[in-house]
């Protein structure tokens, strides 16, 4: 049949749909475990954050700062006033955004947030689709910096996070190139220090919040808070009883999650695909209880045991921040590019004062702070870390269950090494800083983490070439398939769609998105996509039965692509 370029554009927007977290599972997940659950006596928080697979994700440091009288920050798509101080922070930001997706500030306090669909973000994305455009808002991801930049403990980074969520919202993409339909949501937050933990949790300008005293907890893509929180913002209960999201009788048993949690099929979708990564790192934590460890906390960064798993293939960065109790102690941010089973933790120091140059370059795009829609896919660039790790794991995915191994013997070692060298380390340099000796503090744990990070760079482009010359032998059933198809339709029009392996599977790589695995055939020679039962392919053979194209559906049409003849 002839498909309009109209509708065409339905199966451009559910799979670009497919690539954002918020709805299909692609999502972050953040945990910790407070001083009596780990054998360090130290808190520890860690975070994966998983963006699209072009989001480049530098990590940067930025020092206290005095400002003037009247500042400004441009958060890219929204400009706030500025405090008069702001305190040194460390984290990961996508090559486009001024917020982190995780970091860490000079106190010693910790964030990482969620992304989370609610009544309040689909109330405002119906008044967008109606012309009514809401106020823009800070992004999560900024929300954390500033937390960070303005908070000298964990409750008081929440007082200026819920201050600014009260005043701005956060309404607004928080995905490059992707509107607020497809890359907003509200967010949730852990945000720790070495004494105390808070689990916050957003809808709009809403918000409630639990204290966590000891022992673990974990978030991921959904709300979590019920009846049992600390904090709330004025009128969080009267506002979800006016909406009628919850029964004027019953105000005293207020349930947040019930109330204000989106219960459309794409919040139930989201929520259904958040709770099993939820559940898995709760369970990992409680099997070390009293015992967390921070090799403990790397091995659940890299979990593949849950479905959909916490280590993803498009996990952009990952952390684990270990803030330890005392004004002496040196906290320290274990952070590592790209999907954590691919990469190798090294530990950087918001204490220093600089980072390894191409530890804070992006690809093609550079790093400039603008709004989600005029960032345009990052590419490879030889002079960015995050890229050169990106495409580690785009070489380790072809074969994972073998290459996976290799990389691992390669980067365990290193790991072990980092840890058993850091506490002669963090020590000198606390020493050093009790004297008032800061800058040359500084030195000691910059030279450190320069030193790490050339070990972990070498390592990893010896396994790059490495891969780069090994031949994956394709299984004969896969053969037949493996090649380029060109697109004849709308958006995607002369755009080749490659079909490869990846973790062992065949799988298409849409233009511009990312590369999505394919389910074995069903009776009618359909595979369909293992992120969604929504969209299908199926491989069209000729009279002398090779295979000449690949039929794609979605929504009840089919788009046909001829195979590009010389490119198999």
């Amino acid at each position: 049949m002839k498909v309009s370029v109209r509708k065409s554009c339905i199966i451009l927007i559910v799979i670009v749909a497919l690539s954002h977290p918020r709805q299909w599972g692609r999502a972050c997940d953040t945990w910790v475990a407070l001083p009596d659950a780990t054998s360090s006596g130290c808190t520890l928080l860690g975070k994966n954050s998983d963006r699209t697979n072009f989001d480049c994700q530098p990590l940067f440091l930025h020092p206290r700062v005095q400002w003037p009288a009247g500042s400004q920050i441009d958060l890219g798509r929204i400009t706030i006033p500025q405090v008069e101080e702001t305190f040194a922070t460390l984290g990961s930001s996508p090559y486009w955004c001024w917020g982190y997706e995780e970091g860490i500030n000079e106190h010693g306090v910790a964030i990482g947030n969620e992304g989370i669909r609610t009544k309040v973000f689909t109330e405002l994305l119906a008044a967008q689709a109606r012309g009514e455009e809401p106020a823009p808002g800070p992004t999560g991801m900024d929300l954390i910096r500033l937390g960070l930049e303005r908070g000298r403990t964990a409750r008081k980074s929440l007082d200026a996070i819920t201050r600014l969520v009260e005043k701005y919202g956060q309404f607004g993409s928080g995905l490059p190139s992707m509107p607020a339909a497809l890359g907003g949501y509200d967010s949730s937050y852990i945000i720790a220090d070495s004494r105390e933990a808070w689990v916050l949790e957003t809808g709009g300008n809403h918000w409630v919040a639990r204290k966590i005293s000891q022992g673990t907890t974990s978030i991921s893509n959904t709300l979590s808070i019920e009846r049992d929180f600390d904090l709330t913002s004025e009128g969080l209960v009267d506002y979800a009883v006016k909406k009628g999201w919850w029964p004027s009788d019953k105000a005293a048993a207020f349930d947040f999650t019930k109330a204000y949690l989106d219960d459309s099929p794409t919040g139930s979708g989201q929520r259904k695909l958040s709770l099993p990564r939820a559940r898995c790192s709760s369970a990992l934590l409680s099997d070390k209880k009293g015992n967390v460890t921070l090799r403990w906390m790397m091995s659940i960064a890299r979990s593949r045991t849950s479905e959909p798993t916490i280590d993803r293939d498009n996990t952009a960065s990952s952390c684990v921040a270990v803030l330890p109790t005392g004004d002496d102690g040196i906290p320290v941010f274990w952070w590592c590019p790209s999907v954590p089973s691919n990469s190798c933790y090294i530990p950087f120091f918001v204490h220093g004062k600089e980072l390894p140059g191409l530890i804070s370059h992006a690809g093609t795009f550079g790093r400039k702070i603008t709004p989600p829609s005029q960032a345009v896919a990052d590419q490879f660039s030889e002079d960015s870390f995050w890229w050169r790790f990106r495409d580690l794991s785009d070489k380790v995915r072809v074969s994972y269950s073998k290459r996976s191994a290799v990389v691992r013997a390669a980067f365990d070692p290193l790991e072990k090494d980092f840890e058993a060298e850091l506490p002669a380390v963090t020590g000198r340099a606390s020493s050093l800083r009790k004297q008032g000796r800061m800058d040359e503090a500084a030195g000691v744990l910059d030279a450190f983490t320069a030193t790490c990070f050339n070990r972990v760079l070498k390592t990893a482009d010896a396994l790059r070439r490495r891969f780069e010359e090994e031949v994956v032998e394709v299984p004969e059933k896969y053969k037949p398939y493996v090649g380029k198809y060109i697109a004849n339709f709308g958006p995607f029009k002369n755009a080749e769609f490659a079909v490869s392996m990846q973790n062992d599977r065949l799988a298409v790589d849409v233009p511009g998105q990312r590369i999505y695995e394919l389910k074995d055939p069903d009776a009618e020679g359909k595979r369909y996509f293992v992120l969604t039962d929504q969209i299908a392919v199926s491989f069209d053979r000729n009279d002398s039965n090779q295979v000449k194209g690949m039929s794609l559906y979605q929504a009840g049409y089919t788009f046909t692509l001829p195979r590009i003849v010389g490119k198999e």
